[in-house]
Formats: C-alpha cells, structure tokens, sequence
C-alpha cells in the first residue's frame, strides 16, 4: 500500500513539473497546432471551430524552433503576443502562424490560448485571405481585446498591392469572439 502511495505522490509530482503556470511559458516555437479546411484560397477572414471533435479535418501542423517539422515551404512562427482578452485576469497569447505556398501565394492563421489547469486550451483560432486580398497585416491584443489588421482589397490600385488596411477589433463575449465597434480604415505608409 505504501509503495502505491508513493507511486501516485510522484506522479503527481511530475504531472506539476509540466504544468505552467502562466501562458508565457509555452513554447510556442515548438508546438502542435489544429487546422481545418484548405491550406490557400482564402479570401476573408474565418473564424474556425476549436472545439475536440469538430471539423478538423487535416493532422495537426507542429513547429520545431518556429518552422513547419513537415519542411519548407510551410508554416512559420510569425509573432505571440500577449493579454487578457477573456477579462479573467490572466493572461491569453495570440500567436500568428505563416503560411508560405513555395510561390506568390501565403496566409495566415491567428490562434488565441488561454491556460487551462496548467495547459494550453486553444479558444479560437481563424485563417485570414491571403496578400492584398485580405492578407493579414497584423494580429495583437489592445485593452483586452484582440485587434487584426487584413490589408484592404479595396485600396488596390492596378491588381498590385493594397495602399490601406481594415482593423477589426474583437471581444471575448460568451464563448467566442465578437466584432466590437465599426471596421477602422487606414493608410499604410509607403517607404
């Protein structure tokens, strides 16, 4: 009896060891991540269904040190950021994950996590369009919500490359995120 109390302490004991205890320290370069539908084509932003069981219908993409273990061309690390978008006082990651084709043609796909007795549980997670068609400009939480910045088709001039962006603010209303306010147009500054 005593030997199967100890076996249950240090199991429990390194069940603890894995656990983080704030979403800064997973290691997002060196992660598994869900993914669903087709890889290009995109041309707006979709949210995606997170939830186990759901409509996953291609194996997971795992990073190893930020790039596609699958090879190149593929998925990339591109940012994490950082901030409590569930108004749960704790800390959530948006991570921005790269989608590179080989050729012209990439995407993006922004997934939001939160920390869930010590483990990563992913909340959400969209694809956006891909280049001026949408493409993802930026991904980053402001005053707890989650803002995404998609480069402006309608700011193309001559089928090129959009002089303007849409930033569209999102706040964690239950169990999803919701557009918050009126899309915001801007100008993207030329070198």
């Amino acid at each position: 009896m005593r030997s199967f109390i100890f076996g249950v302490v240090i199991l429990a004991s390194s069940v603890c060891l894995h656990a983080q205890r704030t979403i800064r320290q997973v290691d997002f370069k060196n992660f598994s991540y869900p993914l669903s539908s087709h890889l290009l084509g995109h041309t707006r932003l979709q949210w995606l269904d997170p939830a186990p069981g759901g409509p996953i219908k291609k194996p997971p993409v795992r990073l190893v040190n930020g790039m596609d273990a699958a090879g190149s061309p593929g998925f990339a690390l591109q940012s994490v950021d950082y901030a409590d978008l569930t108004g749960n006082g704790r800390e959530d990651a948006v991570v921005v994950l790269r989608y590179d084709s080989g050729a012209t043609q990439n995407t993006h796909y922004v997934y939001i996590y939160a920390l869930d007795h010590g483990q990563p549980k992913l909340l959400a997670y969209c694809h956006t369009g891909g280049g001026a068609n949408l493409g993802l400009r930026k991904a980053y939480a402001e005053q707890g919500q989650l803002v995404i910045e998609m480069l402006d088709r309608q700011s193309v001039p001559g089928n090129c490359c959009a002089a303007g962006f849409v930033r569209m603010r999102y706040k964690w209303h239950d169990g999803g995120f919701q557009i918050s306010g009126q899309p915001e147009h801007g100008i993207l500054k030329q070198p």
